[in-house]
Formats: structure tokens, sequence, C-alpha cells
């Protein structure tokens, strides 16, 4: 009896696999791993979990070797120790080079597939497959009204001619190209488009929004003496003066390309870099790039800018004189003299010695 006893203890020691269970690296836990698997300690076991945990279940038992610190010669020992489920045994495994095409292995599937591979060449199985296309409409923009900003497209295939790119403003309006600028006439947000394509096969498309505000910006002083144009942005956001003018008689001066205010502050342009100011100007104006009147500020002198605002309140007073004494003349211009049928003559009253007044009513109204 003893004898039958040693020899099926001889045998079951000679078969560890009889007698080891199998470990589900796909299932099992820390202490499983760790305890049923040789070779395999609690930082290799931490190792396998964080391994599936990141990249799904062991699709076989040899994608074990993808885990740091686990090699060939740890494999062997623990090969016929472990299984990936669903039946799969060391048996199992065996043969699993047979489907070498369906393996996977780690992130890009091709551990097991370079290993095995036997092309001649030295580099390694590569996993290529067509790249879409993808384009950029730019960042969120901030612009001005009446101030053009730049649009420029962007697109991962180099070297590759995108053939269509349309551009739509959200303002009702579009435009074609790489690169093209635009000016809004409102304030408000807008969504831009662009809509892309490759010979017809391949499309795109791609967002972004521009934040359109009202130019809220003044003219504030001119100091001759000094000699500077102070501007002051008076809104909350800042304000780029790109192509906008300062204009004074028949000469003007263009701001250069991102001329930009902050805030609530103010910039002071040095009279000698714009060129403007002469004995013979009067008056200086900030004009948008299409030629709208922004802001302006008198060169006059203290004295004579009050002169020249009496003589306005003066002309005002006397053209509501003459409508209240001739209102057929004022709103018509003229009026028909009985003699003359049909000839029309502009009426004018004057004293024998005319007044200051009169001369100033001769002046606008001869």
């Amino acid at each position: 009896m003893k004898k039958i006893i040693l020899a099926i203890l001889l045998v079951l020691l000679m078969t560890p696999s009889l007698v080891l269970a199998t470990v589900n690296i796909n299932t099992a836990s820390l202490a499983e791993l760790d305890e049923g698997i040789t070779g395999v300690g609690p930082a290799i076991a931490g190792k396998i979990i964080d391994y599936r945990n990141t990249n799904g279940p062991f699709k076989t038992i040899e994608e074990i070797k993808n885990v740091s610190g686990i090699g060939d010669v740890t494999f062997l020992k623990m090969k016929d120790q472990i299984t990936v489920g669903s039946g799969t045994s060391a048996s199992d495994n065996s043969n699993s080079n047979e489907a070498i095409g369906d393996q996977s292995s780690g992130s890009n599937g091709n551990s097991n597939l370079e290993e095995s591979s036997a092309h001649t060449g030295e580099t390694t199985v590569s996993d290529y497959q067509k790249e879409s296309l993808k384009i950029g409409a730019g960042r969120e923009r901030l612009a001005t009204v009446r101030t053009p900003i730049l649009f420029s497209a962007t697109q991962n295939k180099k070297g590759k001619n995108v053939n269509y790119l349309n551009w739509s403003f959200g303002d009702g309006t579009s435009a074609l190209g790489v690169k093209v600028y635009h000016t809004y006439q409102f304030p408000g947000r807008y969504n831009v488009v662009l809509n892309a394509s490759i010979d017809n096969e391949e499309e795109a498309v791609a967002r972004t929004t521009v934040l359109v505000t009202e130019a809220n910006v003044k003219i504030t002083a001119v100091d001759l003496a000094t000699g500077f144009i102070e501007i002051t942005d008076n809104s909350d956001k800042e304000q780029n003066l790109n192509s906008w003018s300062l204009q004074a008689g028949d000469k003007k001066y263009v701001f250069p390309l991102d001329t930009i205010i902050s805030p609530k502050s103010a910039i002071k342009i040095p009279l000698r870099v714009i060129g403007l100011i002469d004995q013979n100007i009067q008056e200086i104006i900030l004009t948008y790039p299409d030629g709208g009147v922004v802001s302006g500020a008198s060169l006059l002198s203290a004295d004579n800018q009050q002169k020249v605002a009496e003589l306005k309140k003066q002309v005002v007073e006397l053209k509501q004189q003459i409508a209240s004494k001739f209102p057929e003349t004022l709103s018509q211009g003229t009026e028909t003299s009985p003699a003359l049928a049909g000839e029309a003559k502009t009426v004018v009253i004057l004293d024998k010695e005319p007044s200051w007044f009169e001369r100033i009513k001769n002046a606008i109204f001869k």
C-alpha cells in the first residue's frame, strides 16, 4: 500500500500542471497573481493589472510578455500556469502563431507580429492607415467694426493642394482662399465656418468665432508744445487701429498693422512720426479704413475756438430769424416775382448800411 501511495505522489510531482490550477490573467486579483504564478511577485502582479486596465483583456498568454519585467525566461516558467479564459489553456496557445494575423499586442497590435515575421528588411511591420483631411480656421477673434481682419486656413496634409476653401463669415458674406481679409460693418458675435475639399474626394469642416465691438475711441489731446496726439480707448475691449488714419487737410497718416490700445487706456503718437502738423492746419480727424470719421480735434487756440463757437451760434440764431420771417424762402430757397413770371430769385434784404449780422446772412444766402 505504501508503495502505491509513493508512486502516486511521484507522478504528481513530475506533472505539476495536474495539481496547479491555471490562473486567469484577465480576472485574477493581485493576490491570486502573486500566489498562483511562478516568478510573479506583488510588483509584477500590479503591473499585470495595470496593463490589462490600460490595454484591455489579454488575447493570448504570450501577450503577458508585454508587461514590464516579464521576459522570455519568466514566461517559460509560467506559461503552463496561466490562461486568458474562454477555455484557452497552455496547449490551446501552443499553436497561437497559426492565427498570427488576428493577434494584437500592446497598443498597436504588432509586438508578436514583429517577432515572428520573416520579412527580409530591417524595418518593423507597420499598421498604416490613411490619414483623413483635417483643417483649421484659426483662433477665436476680437475685432472692431469697419476694420479688416485676416483669416488663414491650416491643414494637416502638407504638400497636398486643397483646391477648395470656402469661408462663410456669419454676416451673409463669403470668400474663397487660404488667406482672406474680411471687414465687419456691425458689432456682434459671428460664427465663421470653413469648408474644404481635395479633388472632391476628401472633405473637412472647421469653425471659429469673431466678437466684433463698436469703436469707442477718441482723440483726447493734441499737444503742439510737447509734440503728441493722444488717442483713448474708452471701451472694455482692446481696439486695433489697423489701417485707421489720422488726417489733417490734404495730409494723411495710416496706422501700421496691429496698433493696439488696451481697454480704458490711451496711447500718445509723436507728431514727428505722423508729420501732419503745420501752421495752416486747423483740425485733425481720426478715420476708419473706409474713410468714416471716428473722432476729431481742433488745432486752434482756445481764444479762436471760442470765437468759432460763438460765430456758429450766431449763424444758427440768424437762420432761425430768417426762418420765422421768410419761411417759404428758407424752405424753398427762392420765390417767384409777380413781375417776372417763371423767373426765380433769391430773396436778400439789405439795409443802407449792412450790419455785421447782415453781412453773414448775405454770405450764407446770397
